[in-house]
Formats: structure tokens, C-alpha cells, sequence
């Protein structure tokens, strides 16, 4: 009980309770004072590491290549509350070129200084001490891109890619941009390709030198890295060859003996719609007016491929061979014109008072046609407003003889004037 008492009345001086507080506060105060003074360590990161050439090797046209942008970490010590405020712009990291002036690869020594020299803090550590480059002269070239996109595609399909861009532009040491020699958009499907649709697949950008090497390219810029590639799958069909004329008469049958063609089927590949209605495609036409009554071959016709369509075959042309010498030639003095294609606004005379025509035919029609079954059609759509004398070309229609043309080319004379 009389303890109890005593604290009581201890605590009730309060000239005590201040002489324990100021106590308590210096301690706190040189606690914290005797912290602040001690010295501490801090590793500051990402500091850009500045590299420039001389001014006599830029004068040369040379350029500082590398794979990134270079960074340097520093570690430096000096007072706990200086520290706390420290960043990357307190200091200024360099890589000294000053000796360069050629190509090549060159390793730099780096150093850091403080921003400020005032500022109370000591580096102590650097890291890199340096740092490779490679010099050499800028060089920006296009290139053609080739498709390596890789698929499996299942029997009776045939697949096709397509890609946004033809071309890049790669820029970089030219040392490096010389050994550029082909350029793939690279990918590769997994599944398997096994019925008509459309794919996007990512490519990407692929480096190759003369002997099919990948090259590096870390020291290149290129306007893009990767391109969206679509491939398409349609079904395929074989289809026949089939020849067009031109003037060709309609009475003349074509047997197996008189007409012949090389291939006489392709394969090709297209739209489902437009495959389901299609049995043949069209060769290059053949004017009727070119052939005699002889055996006549035409090595390579182009094939007329539909439009979405794709021909798989290994040739892209036919060859044609009409064999017409089993008919017969007849000459005719044809007196009969016609003139056609006059504006309303000309007339016109024929001044070529006949013209002698080839008429190629079976000999039982040529022996019953007549000079009066010829008719001379002259073509004035060409004129364009000429008057005065002038030749135009001559067609001919021959009536009671369907099987029967006229060979070669003609013209007549005729005059042109102004109603």
C-alpha cells in the first residue's frame, strides 16, 4: 500500500514527467541523427549509354550499328537521405569512338560522371566497362518476298497464298544489307488442309545469303518483321480443251481427223460455283481467214483460264493441228460490194470495180458456187471522219455454200465525201 502511494505521488510531479520526455526525444534525436550520417550504397539502372563517332569518321559517312539501345548500371555511395532522390538523369554514361574511323567491329570503353559534380555522392561501380559496336556505312535496300509458307493439303485440293506485301525495305550496316539475297514470309500449318476454305496464318520475315545461310538481323531495321499470310484451298477439276473460231463457216464439221489438240484436258483449281459448271475451257481463237486447204499445227495456244481460277497443269498453252487438205481452193471475181459502218453524215462510191477472192471448201460446194453467191462487206468503221480516196478492209459472205471461206486479206478502194 505505501508503494502504491509513492508512485502515485511521483507521477503526479510534473516537473518529472518532463524531465522523462526530454530524455526520450534526445534519444530518439541521436538515433535518427547518428542513421542519417552513416553512409550508404544504391545501384541505379537502364542509364543510356551515349556512343558518338568523331566528327572526322562522320565526316566519312560512317554509323554506329547495334543490336539495341545500350544501357549501364551504377552503383554509388555517399549519405542515406542524398540518396533517396538519385536517378538515371544524375548521371551521364559514355562510350568513347574517338578512335574509330573504319568499318569493323570495335569494343568501346564505357565511364559514367555525375550530371552535377557538385552532387555529394561517389560512383563506385560501373557495369558494363564496356560495350561492342559495329561501324560501317548506312546502306537502305528493297527486296522482292518470296512465299515459304508450308502446307499439307489433302488429294483432289489445291491450295494457294497470298500476302499483303511484295516488297521490304531493310536498312542497316551495308556490310550486312549485301549479304541479302533472298527474303521469305516463313510459316508453317499444322493441320491439314482437307477442304475449301480460307486460312490467315502469321509469317515471319526470313534473311538468306547466296548459299541458303539465315542471316542475323539484329543489326537491321526492316519496315515490318512479320506479315499476315492467307491461304486458299479449292477443290480441283479436270476439264477439256476447247478450240474457238473465228469466220469459221458454219456448215464445216471438224472430225477427229481434221482437228487435233495437245494436251486435250488440264487440271485446274477453283471456286466450288464456278467448278460444278464447268466441263471445258477456251483456247486462243483461230481465224478461219488465216487457213488454206493445207495441214496447218499452231504450237502453243494460250488456255483461257476462268477468272479465280488456277491452271495445274504443266503448260500453259496447247497445241492445235487442223489438217484442211482434204478441201479444195476456187478463185472468184467478186463485183459485188457492200459497204457498212458509214456514218449518216458521209456516202460514199466504190471505186475498185472487182476483187479476186480464194474460197477454201468441199470440192462439191466450190464446183455449185457462183461469183454471184459472194458478197465483198467493206468495213468502214475505221474511217474516223476521213473523205476522199481511201482503202478499207473487205469480209466476204458467201450464201449456199456453209461450208465454204474466203482466204487471206483484202481490201478495196472507195470515196469518201460530206453529204
Amino acid at each position: 500500500m505505501k508503494k502504491r502511494n509513492l508512485t502515485q505521488r511521483i507521477m503526479e510531479k510534473n516537473y518529472v514527467m518532463f524531465i522523462i520526455s526530454v530524455v526520450i526525444s534526445i534519444a530518439i534525436w541521436i538515433y535518427i541523427s547518428m542513421g542519417a550520417s552513416n553512409d550508404t550504397t544504391l545501384t541505379v539502372s537502364n542509364i543510356p549509354i551515349q556512343v558518338e563517332l568523331s566528327d572526322s569518321a562522320l565526316d566519312l559517312g560512317l554509323q554506329i550499328f547495334t543490336d539495341d539501345t545500350p544501357a549501364a548500371s551504377v552503383t554509388v555511395t555517399g549519405n542515406r537521405a542524398v540518396l533517396g532522390s538519385v536517378n538515371e538523369s544524375d548521371f551521364t554514361v559514355t562510350a568513347s569512338a574517338n578512335s574509330v574511323t573504319s568499318t569493323g567491329n570495335f569494343t568501346l570503353p564505357v565511364s559514367a560522371v555525375k550530371s552535377t559534380p557538385s552532387d555529394n555522392f561517389q560512383i563506385t561501380k560501373l557495369s558494363p566497362s564496356s560495350i561492342n559496336v559495329y561501324v560501317d556505312y548506312f546502306r537502305e535496300s528493297s527486296f522482292a518476298i518470296q512465299d515459304n509458307i508450308i502446307y499439307d493439303v489433302a488429294e483432289g485440293y489445291y491450295a494457294t497464298t497470298s500476302m499483303p506485301y511484295n516488297s521490304i525495305t531493310i536498312s542497316g550496316p551495308q556490310t550486312e544489307i549485301s549479304k541479302i539475297k533472298k527474303v521469305y514470309a516463313s510459316a508453317k500449318l499444322s493441320q491439314k488442309l482437307t477442304e475449301p476454305g480460307v486460312i490467315d496464318t502469321d509469317a515471319n520475315i526470313v534473311l538468306y545469303d547466296e548459299n541458303d545461310n539465315e542471316l542475323p538481323t539484329k543489326l537491321l531495321a526492316m519496315s515490318f518483321k512479320k506479315m499476315t499470310a492467307r491461304v486458299t484451298v479449292l477443290p480441283e477439276k479436270t476439264v477439256s480443251l476447247k478450240p474457238v473460231f473465228i469466220n469459221k463457216p458454219s456448215g464445216l464439221k471438224l472430225d477427229s481427223d481434221m482437228l487435233t489438240i495437245d494436251p486435250s484436258e488440264i487440271l485446274i483449281a477453283g471456286p466450288s460455283d464456278t467448278l460444278d459448271n464447268l466441263s471445258s475451257v477456251s483456247l486462243e481463237a483461230i481465224d478461219f481467214s488465216t487457213l488454206s486447204n493445207k495441214k496447218t499445227t499452231f504450237d502453243s495456244l494460250a488456255i483461257v483460264i476462268p477468272e479465280g481460277c488456277k491452271n495445274l497443269s504443266s503448260s500453259s498453252g496447247a497445241k492445235v493441228t487442223l489438217d484442211l487438205s482434204s478441201l479444195s481452193s476456187k478463185n472468184f471475181e467478186v463485183d459485188n460490194f457492200k459497204v457498212e459502218g458509214l456514218s449518216d453524215e458521209y456516202t460514199s462510191e466504190v471505186t475498185s470495180r472487182s476483187i479476186t477472192v480464194t474460197i477454201i471448201g468441199s470440192k462439191e460446194q466450190l464446183d455449185k458456187l457462183s461469183a454471184d453467191n459472194i458478197t465483198a462487206v467493206i468495213d468502214t468503221k475505221d474511217a474516223k471522219g476521213k473523205v476522199g480516196s481511201v482503202q478499207m478492209p473487205v469480209a466476204f459472205v458467201i450464201t449456199g455454200a456453209d461450208s465454204c471461206w474466203a482466204y487471206g486479206t483484202y481490201q478495196a478502194n472507195l470515196f469518201i465525201s460530206e453529204k
